[in-house]
């Protein structure tokens, strides 16, 4: 919808698939944690950036893949993190992400909350783009195609959970 060739669009899903690869490092304790999380746990949540980062710069396949996938919480206005890269400097790859994953983050339904409704969730991405975090541009697609985006989001989640399920029943061969 952007305008991605077959390839790039590709790129986008391996970087999409890759995005949270850092959470490896990530204690369990942090991330499965039902309560509100706490100044130092809060950091190193915030770590799997970088963490993503450095797996990824193994590869030097993958430096454009590496780059769209660690920059997901980098913001235009310089408030993002790991490396409060901004503006320009930030790739339409990247900021494709970043926007997929907020969007994600704020429509799918959590454990401790439950996701926000369309006019709820439009207006969080558009206060984004007011505030210059997020790009408008890619916002404005969203928005555009919201319901075809939306219901995508909705299948592959329960897609997921259902091959999650399914294997968490499934007899362990040894």
């Amino acid at each position: 919808m952007i305008g991605f060739s077959p390839l790039e669009c590709k790129m986008m899903l391996i970087a999409g698939y890759l995005h949270d690869l850092g959470k490896l490092a990530i204690s369990n304790d942090v991330l499965e944690k039902p309560a509100k999380l706490n100044e130092d746990e809060f950091n190193e949540i915030r770590s799997h950036t970088y963490y993503t980062y450095q797996l990824l710069d193994t590869i030097p396949q993958f430096e454009t893949i590496k780059t769209w996938a660690a920059f997901h919480h980098e913001r235009l206005n310089g408030s993002g993190y790991p490396f409060h890269i901004k503006g320009d400097s930030l790739t339409l790859g990247s900021r494709i992400m970043a926007v997929a994953d907020i969007f994600t983050a704020i429509t799918e339904s959590r454990p401790y909350r439950k996701g926000m409704d369309d006019q709820h969730a439009i207006h969080a991405l558009k206060d984004m783009v007011a505030s210059e975090a997020i790009d408008g541009n890619i916002v404005k697609v969203l928005i555009d195609h919201f319901q075809e985006i939306n219901d995508i989001r909705e299948s592959a989640q329960q897609q997921a959970s259902n091959r999650y399920e399914s294997f968490l029943h499934t007899e362990a061969v040894l």
